[in-house]
């Protein structure tokens, strides 16, 4: 069986899932750009703040001012891209790019709204949260795998374990 994740010789992506998880990803991009703009506590983390001290409040306001926008139009364009093309069988490169980028933003809010740290418990499988927590999990493991794919494809010299 062939990696679900891999680059063909001719440039594209090839993303093997089934349809349902397929169908959910599409519907989980929707419903995420839906809650971009309303900047509620599982938004926090696709938004960070520069400045945290109240001394730099103006500071902050202004950074706001010049990023926020473009922040958000960037979440929604990954996200509408994953969307629309969550049923198709191969990515080209920008897609599988907002892929990677739309899976993050989701990985964030779930992230966020679970309050996922390092050494959280696990929610076992009567927590109201193990859903949303599996999906966490599925996003973060596809995540994984779309960025081995192109690790793979950076030149041996310079990679991070030639280092050590």
């Amino acid at each position: 069986m062939s990696a679900p994740v891999r680059r063909r010789r001719d440039g594209r992506y090839v993303i093997r899932l089934d349809a349902n998880t397929r169908a959910v990803l599409g519907d989980l991009a929707l419903q995420v750009t839906a809650t971009i703009d309303d900047r509620g506590p599982a938004t926090r983390r696709l938004f960070p703040p520069a400045y945290l001290s109240v001394e730099m409040a103006e500071a902050e306001a202004d950074y706001r001012s010049l990023v926020d926008t473009p922040l958000a139009n960037h979440h929604r364009r990954s996200l509408e891209v994953l969307a629309t093309t969550a049923e198709a069988d191969t990515l080209s490169e920008s897609e599988f790019h907002s892929w990677l980028d739309g899976i993050g933003t989701m990985r964030l809010m779930l992230g966020t709204r679970l309050d996922v740290t390092e050494d959280m418990e696990t929610p076992g499988p009567d927590d109201p949260r193990a859903a949303e927590y599996g999906l966490y999990l599925f996003l973060s493991e596809l995540q994984y795998l779309m960025v081995e794919v192109l690790a793979a494809e950076l030149p041996a010299k310079g990679r991070p374990e030639d280092m050590l």
